[in-house]
């Protein structure tokens, strides 16, 4: 019994070592992911903030530039470059709060929105994209569509990831965004005319 208690206490020993070895490990791990997370962000972050006031000027402050207007059919496009700047901006500001990364959660900022206008801002940010293509793209969203209480930047940025898939995937045909009440919820929806998905990969 002694000696089994002697093998016990000495394979207790070793695996405590190990366990502080992993603790070692992992912390290290956790610190160079943090200081990578951070460095590419600052990386980032830098240009786009020089593509954000650029825009910024030319759609918002066109006598900057000794009274020579932007010619017409660019504003739209200066336009969305600007909002889609601002809207990576806020990505990165998500992507540094390493407090919240590591607890598995994402903040919601939420507030009370027309969803009519952040779907108008979704396709209005998408609609360059498919310039020149045999795509529709529009909204359906009703003028008396109530008031939603949600984070405007999320949905904005689901709206744009599931619109980007339709384009991706669509060559002609049409792409619609349709918001709907349901109960006491609102149900937005994008469809397409793409090759879809397969049922098995629903």
């Amino acid at each position: 019994t002694a000696k089994a208690l002697d093998e016990a206490c000495q394979r207790l020993e070793h695996l405590n070592y190990d366990l502080a070895r992993a603790r070692e490990a992992a912390e290290e791990a956790r610190l160079l992911k943090q200081q990578f997370i951070t460095n590419v962000s600052h990386e980032l972050r830098t240009p786009l903030n020089v593509i954000a006031a650029f825009s910024e000027m030319m759609y918002l402050s066109p006598q900057s530039y000794n009274g020579v207007a932007l010619p017409q059919e660019y504003r739209g496009d200066v336009r969305e470059i600007y909002r889609s700047s601002q809207h990576l901006l806020r990505l990165i500001d998500d992507v540094l709060d390493l407090s919240q990364i590591e607890a598995q959660r994402m903040k919601i900022h939420l507030e009370i929105v027309a969803l009519r206008e952040v779907v108008a801002e979704a396709v209005d940010i998408m609609r360059p994209l498919v310039r020149g293509k045999e795509i529709e793209l529009r909204a359906d969203v009703p003028e008396d569509l109530p008031p939603v209480l949600v984070d405007r930047a999320r949905v904005r940025q689901i709206l744009l990831n599931l619109l980007n898939n339709a384009r991706r995937f669509t060559e002609r045909g049409r792409i619609v965004v349709t918001a709907a009440e349901e109960g006491a919820h609102v149900r937005v929806t994008v469809s397409d005319t793409g090759i879809g998905i397969a049922p098995a990969d629903h």
